[in-house]
């Protein structure tokens, strides 16, 4: 499930594991045009590979957890997507 507001677009991801995060944000990259994006899931397994995902394609990133769930926020202003 996404969501925008403003600049930033916002996933849903709880509850779905590795890969799943990854594969609705490489989905989501295709269609949208956002400056950030905000993923939200419920492992850190699912945070990490988001961060990773992000980064090794020049993102910068932060990753907090609030209650049960992890926030990836993802700046894409500098993101080469290279898939």
């Amino acid at each position: 499930m996404a969501a925008t507001n403003n600049d930033e677009e916002r996933i849903m991801a709880r509850g779905l594991k590795s890969p799943g995060p990854l594969l609705l944000v490489k989905k989501r990259l295709k269609t949208g045009d956002a400056v950030r994006i905000r993923v939200i899931v419920s492992s850190r397994e699912a945070a990490e590979d988001l961060v990773n995902y992000f980064e090794s394609r020049g993102a910068t990133t932060e990753l907090d957890r609030t209650g049960e769930d992890f926030h990836v926020v993802a700046d894409l202003r500098k993101f080469k997507d290279v898939d």
